[in-house]
């Protein structure tokens, strides 16, 4: 038999560089090479001469022609008889039914254009477009798929009417066997569901929803079929949502962990109920709770605490469940984030697997800040972190902490964190020089103010709860330094700063009473060159004649925390009859009668925008494409109502804040904040002043802190005639306690 061992180019060089002998007609039984000849097997002869033949060089060369009793084993002709053909695509001897593309259209051979004879495109392009549509003919949904897009054009279609009946009829189309299972992870026809699910009666869309929840898990993967499942979240009864998330038990960790899925999942975990969210985590806890359930299961403690000898391997099947989710950079969400701050709160007496949580996680707690368990849970693994990560978690979240700061829950874990850093510089580097770029931003939000008033006025039960003072409190059981230093070195590095902005804008820092606040806390601490240089700005802008302030100081209420609808139809009659407003108003605009459905509520234009499969034209059926939208004439947008403007002497929540700056101000040394307003308040100022009851009031705090503005105030008023009558024929509380006070009218 031939060898078939590769030579190695050693042994090639050593055949070039020394001839081969003679060989002979009559072989000894031991030799291995067998030369060309009569019957002889030439395994490496290519050479055009023939049997026996040498290359050039004296070397035999690869032989791959056929002769009479020649070995050969790759034969793609088919003809030669006897030959070994292994690998066989000529369609010959041997080759019927091996066809593995048999059945299906195959491309046709077109001959090419001789030379210098020109393509003809266009019969090109018709080819292959004849050649799609018979490869899309071949499937047994094809026929049932068109016809049930022709009605979707129609019911797509914003200004058609009674488009329950459409769905219906969609409906009785799609309705054959297994159709609606099939189509649902196509491009197009999962569109057409989606549409159904939207515009259905409640009992059809309640039965379509049946069809496809034992396919829940599948279409959950989905590129396409996701999107029918977020429909039947929308619109589907309370009922069905149950059933949804019934469907994905025995699947809840693999979905957690798949980039399309897990989306889903979370938003399925936040509006599940208290008894299905204790049966989704469960799933974590190990195998034995994917397929049953116990009740008597309600958190991570439950499983072992009468069989504390599982309790190791419980964590473990948890940990490489948690494990599983990090690898995949999936950990934003509520679910996730639940079960973690479990696990963290099992492992405190393993400090081994909890330091390889830590670390693993520690890259991701960015992502953990978006909930209140995420948030706990990145607190404890910061508090039990080594030095290593804890500089590992700052570094991750520097890019982000604008985001963090001003973040319902975020916020939490930023102050504790700087509750428990022992190194100040460091914390003032990595945390507040990146922020302070950002302070109006940050003042100017709810959550970002606490940060702020943490920095300069940590632990006072004036700004925070006693009970969040000793949740944060926690923290400083992790840390060397002692509280009261490290909360002085820290502020004694922003004070300045803080200053600095409060005296270049000095205005924002007074533009409403929940920032005043902030500033009345931050005068109250600072001291010296700091305090007189803010309180010099802020007192020219008080005694500006035109001083206005926003009234609505709390903003905006929150757009993405809407109101769950429990009446489904309902809000889409709603929504109907808003289009029909806007048709009627846009009707003389000369629109075309088959614009888009541009519902507000209606995400599907984001996923079409992320989807854009170039759709099929002209190969005998509906093309489902984004119609071409006309440039429209720019309107005139609805948007929020400014908050009104008032003055801010009148305004109710700043003659707070101006009576607390003014009673901190009487501990002062050198120029105070009282001393600065009155000589700033020219006539005109003050004779308004005399006329609002507040202002008396204010007036009247400050002559009452210090006797030598008593005196001024006295002999201001004396001077000016008008300002004696004025205050003298005002009949308010507040004017009358000042007149009282200063001696008027007596």
């Amino acid at each position: 038999m031939v060898s078939s061992d590769p030579k190695g180019p050693s042994k090639v060089a050593k055949t070039v560089d020394k001839p081969p002998p003679a060989f002979k007609a009559n072989k000894s039984p031991g030799q291995k090479f067998k030369p060309g000849g009569a019957g002889g097997a030439r395994k490496f002869d290519k050479s055009a001469g023939g049997p026996g033949k040498l290359g050039a060089g004296g070397t035999r060369r690869f032989d791959n022609k056929s002769g009479t009793g020649n070995f050969k084993k790759f034969d793609k002709s088919g003809g030669a008889a006897g030959g070994f053909k292994k690998f066989d695509k000529g369609g010959g001897a041997g080759a019927a039914g091996g066809n593995k593309f048999r059945g299906k259209p195959q491309a046709q051979q077109t001959q090419a254009p001789a030379e210098g004879e020109k393509q003809d495109w266009n019969k090109f392009k018709q080819e292959k477009k004849d050649l799609k549509l018979k490869r899309k003919s071949s499937k047994d949904t094809y026929e049932i798929t068109k016809e049930a897009k022709q009605i979707y054009e129609k019911l797509r279609c914003r200004r058609t009417g009674n488009k329950d009946k459409l769905v219906e009829q969609i409906y009785k189309v799609l309705n054959v066997g297994d159709t609606i299972s099939k189509v649902v992870k196509a491009h197009d026809t999962a569109r057409v569901l989606q549409c159904m699910l939207k515009y259905a009666s409640p009992a059809l869309r309640a039965e379509i929803s049946e069809q496809l929840l034992p396919f829940i898990v599948e279409m959950c993967q989905s590129k396409y079929a996701q999107f029918c499942v977020q429909r039947m979240l929308k619109y589907g009864s309370p009922a069905t949502k149950s059933k949804l998330v019934d469907s994905l038990y025995g699947h809840i960790v693999r979905l957690a962990g798949h980039s399309i899925a897990s989306g889903l999942l979370d938003t399925m975990y936040q509006s599940a109920t208290p008894q299905q969210r204790i049966h989704m985590r469960q799933e974590f806890y190990g195998d034995l709770y994917r397929k049953v359930k116990d009740a008597n299961v309600k958190s991570l403690s439950d499983t072992y605490k009468e069989a504390t000898n599982m309790k190791a391997s419980i964590l473990g099947s948890v940990k490489a469940n948690l494990d599983h989710v990090a690898n995949k950079q999936l950990v934003d969400s509520s679910l996730v984030h639940a079960v973690m701050l479990e696990y963290l709160r099992a492992c405190d007496e393993d400090e081994e697997k909890l330091e390889e949580t830590v670390t693993a996680f520690a890259a991701l707690v960015p992502h953990m800040l978006s909930t209140k368990e995420g948030s706990e849970a990145g607190v404890i693994c910061f508090y039990k972190s080594t030095p290593k990560n804890r500089r590992a978690i700052i570094k991750n979240i520097k890019e982000h902490l604008l985001k963090i700061a001003t973040h319902e829950h975020g916020h939490v874990f930023l102050i504790s964190l700087l509750n428990a850093l022992d190194d100040t510089k460091a914390t003032k580097k990595a945390i507040y020089d990146h922020l302070h770029g950002d302070l109006k931003t940050l003042v100017g939000n709810q959550y970002g103010r606490r940060v702020v008033q943490w920095l300069v006025a940590p632990g006072d039960t004036t700004c925070f709860h006693p009970e969040f003072i000793r949740v944060v409190d926690e923290g400083l059981a992790f840390g060397k330094k002692e509280k009261e230093l490290r909360r002085k070195e820290i502020f004694e590095q922003i004070e300045a700063p803080i200053a600095q902005a409060i005296a270049e804008e000095a205005a924002f820092w007074l533009s409403n009473s929940h920032i005043g606040l902030v500033t009345a806390d931050i005068l109250n601490h600072i001291q010296g060159e700091s305090y007189e240089k803010a309180v010099t700005a802020l007192a020219a802008v008080i005694a500006q004649p035109e001083w206005r302030i926003s009234a609505d100081a709390a903003g905006p209420l929150p757009q993405d925390k809407k109101k769950p609808h429990n009446d489904v139809e309902a809000i889409i009659a709603e929504a109907t009859k808003q289009r029909k407003k806007l048709l009627n108003a846009d009707s003389s605009s000369g629109e075309e009668d088959d614009d888009e459905d541009a519902d507000a509520d209606e995400e599907a234009d984001a996923e079409e925008d992320g989807e854009k499969e170039a759709e099929d034209k002209d190969d005998g059926e509906p093309k489902l494409k984004k119609a071409k939208k006309e440039p429209k004439k720019a309107k005139a947008k609805e948007e929020p109502a400014a908050a009104p403007l008032v003055s801010g002497i009148e305004e109710a929540g700043m003659h707070i804040v101006l009576k607390k700056i003014l009673k901190n101000d009487g501990k002062r040394e050198g120029t105070p904040f009282s001393k600065q307003l009155l000589q700033n308040l020219s006539t005109d100022v003050l004779k308004v002043w005399l006329g609002v009851n507040r202002a008396c009031f204010v007036l009247l705090k400050l002559v009452e802190e210090s006797t030598s503005l008593l005196d001024d105030c006295k002999k201001a008023i004396a001077e000016e005639k008008t300002l004696n009558q004025a205050l003298g024929g005002q009949k308010t509380p507040g004017a009358k306690l000042l007149a009282a006070k200063l001696g008027v009218g007596k």
